[in-house]
Parts: structure tokens; C-alpha cells; sequence
């Protein structure tokens, strides 16, 4: 047997114990067409993508012990734009819903996210990343992932609005457009999400932006427990989370021609996930209100 094929499999065996039956025949089912080195064209690989799910899949059921609805919304095929808040100081929001949307589709999807270009700075990070589907945030690699039938993840609201302090919380910054430009452009629709309990993970206190521009970041935070703690202080509270996703909006194509339509998709889009936010933070109420 060759040496890569004996490791892939011998990793494989290593990750088997890590998922229940049911979830680990998902890790199977998902399409990875080889195309040389046991990678997809955009650099999945197996192995990386089983590791990512054993993961993800156990602090959705027991760390964050997800709550979530409307997955009827999510296409079961083809492309399409998925939209939602972000913050928490690390991304695990982004982590839980791609682990949630791979859980609870049938046959199972990936959200592939645009990451932004520092992750690839980091060592060993950016390769991870794309082992487990994710790409660096360019045109080229969204217009390749949607026209292969991807579900494609992006945050409108940049990688800065990870840095939220406690007073921002459920607050959307501003979404950029181009998220509208690039579903109106390949006629995929947009799936909004709203999630609730990744700002209280952490609590932020204050941003120390002459530091992160001088490390190229797009924040520093600091937090109750960071510095403090050292890289421990990073590490999230189990705050419970809820995701909700809405029904696929359907991009007016005038949006690459008309500067007031594409402000108006964009605001159409921002309100429909503020609205899965709010509906979210009335799931939780009745959640800590019910009996014990």
C-alpha cells in the first residue's frame, strides 16, 4: 500500500471513535473528488474534514449544546450565499454553524467560508483551513465554490466584528455588498442566519486597535480573562447558542447595475438576519424561563 494511502487510512481509524455511527456515515457520504495528494480542487481533504467535524460536532452537542431551527430553509442542493452576524472574539460561531448545517442536511452540505487573509498568515492555521473546505476570501475562489453547487459562508459584517465590546452586543456593524453583488451575479439565493449566545462567550471590555494594526489583526481584545489568563483567557464560556435561519432571499439582478437596488438588497438582507437575531434572543428567554 502506498505510504500517503496507508496514513490517510490509518488517520481515518485514529478518528473513527470520535463520532457516533450516524455522524461518522455523514464524514462518508460528503463528496471529496481526489484530484491528486487525497485533496478536492480547493484542498479538502478527508481525513482534516472527519477531524474538523469530530470537533465541531462535540462542542455543538456538549460545550455550546446548540439549539437550532429553520434548517427546511437550507437548499439541499446547489449554491448559495450563507449570511449571518458574527462576533464572540474567536470564531466558534462560525465553526458551530457549518457543524449544524453538516449535522442536520440531507445529504449532508458544508458551508465553505471566505476566511479573511490573516487567518493564512498564522503557521499551520491557513492549512487546516483548507483542509476542513475553507477558502481565503477571494472573488476567484467564491465564483469557483458557487459554481461547483457550494454553499458559500461570509460575514457582512467583517472579521473586526469578532471585537464587539459588551456594550455592542447584538448590534450589527453595517454589511458590505459584496455579498449581494456576488449572489446576484451567479443567481444563487442568500440564506440569512441570526446567532444568539456566542457574545456572551466572552466579554470584551476594550480593542487595542494601535496594537492589532501594528500586528495586521483587525482587533486585540481584551477580555475579563486575556491577557490575564495568557492564551487560556482566549478559551469561550459554554454560553448556550441558538441559530436560526430564515427563508432564501432571492436577489433583484438590477443590484450589479443600480448602486440604490444593491443598498436596498443589502438592507433587506441586514434586516431579515436582525430579525432571526431578535427571534433567536426570544427562543433563549423561553428557554432559561422554562422548568428545570
Amino acid at each position: 500500500m502506498p505510504p500517503l494511502l496507508r496514513s490517510k487510512r490509518l488517520s481515518m481509524e485514529l478518528l473513527r471513535p470520535l463520532l457516533p455511527d450516524s455522524e461518522w456515515d455523514r464524514v462518508q457520504a460528503y463528496p471529496v473528488a481526489d484530484v491528486g495528494f487525497g485533496t478536492d480542487v480547493f484542498g479538502t481533504r478527508r481525513e482534516l474534514l472527519g477531524f474538523g467535524y469530530a470537533l465541531g460536532y462535540w462542542l455543538h452537542r456538549h460545550y455550546f449544546r446548540v439549539v437550532s431551527g429553520g434548517h427546511e430553509h437550507i437548499p439541499k442542493q446547489g449554491g448559495g450565499v450563507v449570511v449571518g452576524n458574527h462576533s464572540g472574539v474567536l470564531p466558534f460561531d462560525g465553526m458551530m454553524v457549518a457543524a449544524d448545517v453538516f449535522r442536520y442536511t440531507e445529504p449532508p452540505r458544508l458551508v465553505r467560508y471566505m476566511v479573511d487573509y490573516f487567518v493564512y498568515q498564522v503557521p499551520f492555521v491557513g492549512a487546516f483551513f483548507r483542509g476542513v473546505g475553507q477558502m481565503p476570501g477571494t472573488r476567484r475562489n467564491f465564483d469557483g465554490l458557487i459554481e461547483e453547487g457550494h454553499l458559500v459562508g461570509i460575514f457582512p459584517e467583517g472579521a473586526a466584528a469578532l471585537g464587539k465590546t459588551a456594550e455592542q452586543r447584538y448590534q450589527l456593524h453595517p454589511f458590505t455588498h459584496g455579498h449581494v453583488e456576488l449572489a446576484a451575479r451567479h443567481r444563487v439565493p442568500v440564506l440569512p442566519f441570526g446567532l444568539v449566545g456566542a457574545e456572551e462567550q466572552q466579554t470584551m471590555v476594550a480593542d487595542l486597535q494601535p496594537l492589532a494594526r501594528a500586528l495586521r489583526l483587525p482587533y486585540f481584545p481584551i477580555t475579563t480573562t486575556f491577557p490575564w489568563l495568557g492564551p487560556l483567557g482566549l478559551l469561550p464560556r459554554p454560553s448556550r447558542y441558538f441559530i436560526h435561519y430564515g427563508e432564501p432571499l432571492h436577489i433583484d439582478p438590477d443590484a450589479l447595475r443600480s448602486i440604490d437596488v444593491r443598498r436596498h438588497e443589502v438592507e433587506r438582507v441586514q434586516d431579515a438576519v436582525a430579525e432571526l437575531l431578535r427571534h433567536g434572543q426570544e427562543v433563549r428567554r423561553e428557554h432559561q424561563g422554562a422548568p428545570r
